[in-house]
């Protein structure tokens, strides 16, 4: 099956979109998740040999009311040491959020649900308030990226929702959050990476959805390289497609085909800016500032350098080529305001941002002039001494 249909790629463009993540995505996965943490409550709370593995909410109940007397104390206790497990810096974050980083650099998923309990998303992401609780909707913004977290967030742990009673619990505990999900699967194409699709308060909203729109509801899209055929039959019935491939590897497959198609740079030319942005800070920390075609140059590096980094950081955080070329004519117009005014040190500064902005929405990997000419006002590869006319 085609790893990227047609009409999804369609709808990426459009910004239309949700990407479902569950902890297939995140700490229950990969090298550095076994055993994983249904395993380790198991374990912990010497579930009977003798009976059937529950379901994870049965199992997390079952924990809480033989460990903790029915309190919920010891649980969330392991859900966080679990998580600083993978949050602290190193090659494990590094390994747990690859799919995270990768779609921090797709600008066109703009929302993004989960039933995790970690912080990636939003720490690469770069979301200061997640959709977490009723309260947190108040500052839902359509023009930004949001991240709503439907299970609770492990930084704010009395939101977390584990075990059988916070299921039966948490749709009327946090209905609008519930409300926005709602609203979100009625209207928008889903995606759905490293998630069971077991989960209780998720099948009561997809059957609303089902029962309420019927054949007038979006396509919706799994990708999980373990679903059995039967499996696969039962949600193609519901208007699924289910594809046999893990979430990262669809990530850079859409990554390639944007670059490919150009509403992404590509890694080369990321390399190329981030090369000249080393050898311009290293030109910049020895120049010579006593005269003045060093003022004027130090003042256009300053920023050439502030663009670059503007550029290298959005590219990271997904920011789109809409936003870039918003620079592109601020840098422009801030460009003539101070021409006209005659004000040159403001001059050699924005004509710097101007040179890195205007290529980068070009994609010109042409080298950027180092130095500022004092008495003509334009780059230039080599440096010149003068004074301002």
């Amino acid at each position: 099956m085609e790893l990227i249909p047609v009409h999804l790629y369609e709808d990426l463009i459009n910004e239309e979109c949700v990407i479902f993540a569950g902890a297939g995505i995140s700490t229950e996965a990969g090298i550095y998740s076994n055993p994983n943490f249904y395993e380790i409550i198991k374990s912990k709370c010497n579930y009977p040999k003798n009976r059937e593995s529950p379901s994870f909410p049965d199992l997390m109940q079952y924990f809480c009311d033989h460990i903790d007397g029915g309190q919920r104390n010891r649980l969330i206790k392991e859900i966080i040491s679990r998580i600083e497990i993978f949050n602290s810096p190193g090659e494990i974050n590094n390994s747990t959020t690859i799919f995270h980083d990768l779609l921090a650099e797709i600008p066109y998923f703009k929302r993004i649900v989960t039933t995790n309990w970690d912080t990636f998303f939003e720490t690469c992401i770069n979301i200061i308030v997640p959709m977490v609780e009723d309260r947190d909707i108040a500052f839902w913004d359509d023009k930004k990226r949001q991240v709503l977290k439907i299970h609770g967030c492990v930084s704010r742990p009395y939101t977390i929702i584990a075990t059988r009673d916070d299921y039966e619990a948490c749709i009327n505990r946090n209905p609008l959050i519930f409300n926005k999900l709602r609203d979100l699967m009625a209207s928008k194409t889903f995606i759905f990476v490293g998630y069971s699709m077991a989960d209780s308060d998720f099948q009561i909203i997809l059957n609303e959805i089902i029962k309420a729109l019927g054949k007038l509801r979006k396509l919706a899209y799994i990708y999980d390289p373990n679903v059995s055929d039967d499996k696969i039959e039962l949600w193609k019935s519901k208007g699924f497609v289910v594809n046999k491939s893990y979430g990262i590897a669809l990530l850079r497959a859409i990554r390639e085909k944007l670059q490919k198609d150009g509403y992404l740079p590509i890694e080369n030319y990321l390399s190329f800016l981030s090369n000249e942005q080393d050898r311009i800070i290293d030109i910049h920390k020895h120049l010579d500032q006593s005269e003045n075609g060093g003022v004027a140059s130090a003042l256009y590096q300053d920023g050439v350098l502030h663009m670059l980094t503007t550029v290298l950081s959005g590219t990271a955080l997904g920011v789109s080529q809409e936003i870039f070329q918003q620079n592109l004519s601020e840098a422009e117009n801030f460009l003539q305001k101070y021409s006209k005014e005659g004000n040159f040190v403001e001059v050699a500064y924005w004509r710097g941002q101007f040179e890195v902005i205007k290529r980068y929405c070009s994609r010109d990997n042409r080298k950027i002039p180092s130095y500022f000419h004092p008495k003509n006002l334009i780059p230039t590869h080599r440096y010149v001494k003068g004074n301002y006319r």
